[in-house]
């Protein structure tokens, strides 16, 4: 995996932002849709959601209550998620936004969870399948049985919090100064990890008839 682990030296060697944007051009055919994930700039925190249980918008259980109302903005977006079933992820961005910062993850939800810590922005990355995925293969040692274990990767469980722990970790301490005091520096480093961990990912094969 020796171009995990230029990519990774790239990146540990950048002076700024355009020079992890750079590290793209080598993924285009992986890298994500700016369009379908345009940068958040807003972020939440856990006293608007206090107002909105207050309101009776998101119940004690940190879901969207049954008989929700609001403007029509909001009922069209209540609408794509309710129609997509994603409606029961909202309680595990919410339960990201109001944790306490050494709360442990959760058995599942956990990248929602981390989704909704990164939207109080308070240092925390956004995590997927395909980050975790090309950061755990750098860190593999060159570990057969793992790579091709992460390799395989589609579902986020407890099993990688290590990983989680280890690449916050990383973009905290290893990474240049002079990138890390751009506030968005984790956004690109994780769109460029992003592709590179998509583009190590096994597909399954489909079954023939």
């Amino acid at each position: 995996m020796e171009k995990v682990n230029q990519v990774f030296k790239k990146i540990e060697e950048a002076n700024n932002v355009e020079d992890v944007r750079s590290i793209l051009l080598d993924f285009e055919k992986y890298k994500m849709s700016d369009v379908a994930y345009p940068q958040i700039e807003f972020k939440i925190e856990k006293e608007e959601i206090d107002a909105l249980k207050k309101n009776g918008i998101i119940t004690d259980e940190n879901q969207l209550a049954p008989n929700f109302e609001g403007d029509a903005l909001s009922k069209l977006l209540y609408a794509v998620l309710w129609k997509n079933g994603d409606l029961i992820k909202i309680k595990h961005i919410i339960n990201g936004i109001v944790s306490e910062e050494n709360e442990d993850y959760k058995e599942s939800g956990i990248v929602f969870y981390q989704f909704g810590k990164y939207l109080t922005k308070k240092g925390n990355p956004i995590i997927d399948q395909h980050t975790l995925r090309a950061f755990g293969i750098y860190k593999a040692d060159g570990n057969p049985v793992e790579i091709e274990r992460l390799r395989k990767l589609s579902i986020i469980t407890k099993k990688e919090n290590s990983i989680i722990e280890g690449y916050k970790r990383w973009l905290k301490t290893d990474l240049k100064e002079t990138l890390r005091i751009d506030k968005d520096y984790s956004y690109y480093v994780d769109k460029v990890l992003f592709a590179v961990g998509k583009s190590l990912k096994i597909q399954k094969q489909s079954k023939s008839k």
